[in-house]
Formats: C-alpha cells, structure tokens, sequence
C-alpha cells in the first residue's frame, strides 16, 4: 500500500503524540520511505482541549534533533479523526482503550507505538527527561513507519 493516514493520539496532544506527528513527517519528508510522499500525519489526545501548544520542552527536544513543533496545536481525539486514519498509533494502551471507546471498531487499525510497553508521559519532568522520550519515540517511529509501509 503506497501511503497511509495516521493518527498519533498521547493524553492531551500536548508532549508525546505532537512529537511522533513532528518526526514521522520530518523523517518522512527526508526519505525514510524512498519515492513514497503520499502520508498523511496527525495527531491528537484522548483527554485534550483545543488549540494548546505543544509543552516549551517537547518543542526544544525537537528542536534538538531537527524537527519544528513550535506551531502545533492541540486537538482532542474524535470519530471523525479515528475514522479518517488508517492506522492509529497510541503511545500507550489507555489511548488505545479510549479510541475503543469511541469507536468499538477500530481495533484492526491500532498499534502502541511500542508493542512492548508504554511510552511514558514526559508531562511535568525536566528537559533531560523530554529529550530522551524524543529519541525513544524517533527511534521506534523508524521501525514502525517502515513496518506501515508493507
């Protein structure tokens, strides 16, 4: 399948999912996927309000590996977004459980961007603490955009 939709949901679209969107079009636009331009990248969070910015250290973490977040604006996690998507990439279970909750049917197009477990929320910890959740969410976006691309 040449290019996917995906919807990147975190808590409050504020920290983890505005940076897997960040970096899944930066890596994207700079040839992870040779010859293929026809992704579609969003995100959102489960418990989000509207319009937020992306926290001042998960726009500096990205900042130090190349990518701008600093215009991204929060949106909370809808039917009509889980519906546009073809996958839905939850950086935990509980984002997962509450796509399910809103719509029961969409378990065939979910994935935790880390099978293995969660991704922790950075929300409230330091700089350091920021920058590594970057480099963990970087390093499994690799993988798993390739993966998508199958």
């Amino acid at each position: 399948m040449k290019g996917r939709t995906v919807l990147f949901v975190c808590t409050g679209n504020t920290c983890r999912s505005p940076m897997a969107e960040g970096l899944a079009r930066h890596l994207l636009a700079h040839g992870l996927l040779e010859g293929d331009r026809h992704w579609q990248i969003q995100s959102a969070g489960a418990w989000a309000s509207l319009g937020s910015p992306a926290t001042p250290e998960a726009i500096a973490a990205m900042q130090r590996i190349g990518v701008d977040i600093s215009t991204h604006r929060s949106q909370p996690l809808t039917r009509d977004l889980i519906d546009w998507a073809s996958v839905v990439v939850g950086m935990s279970q509980s984002h997962l459980d509450q796509v399910l909750e809103i719509d029961p049917g969409a378990t065939p197009k979910l994935l935790r961007l880390n099978p293995e477990q969660d991704i922790d929320d950075p929300i409230g910890q330091t700089q350091e603490v920021y920058d590594q959740t970057a480099r963990e969410i970087k390093r499994l976006l690799q993988a798993r955009l390739k993966e998508l691309a199958r």
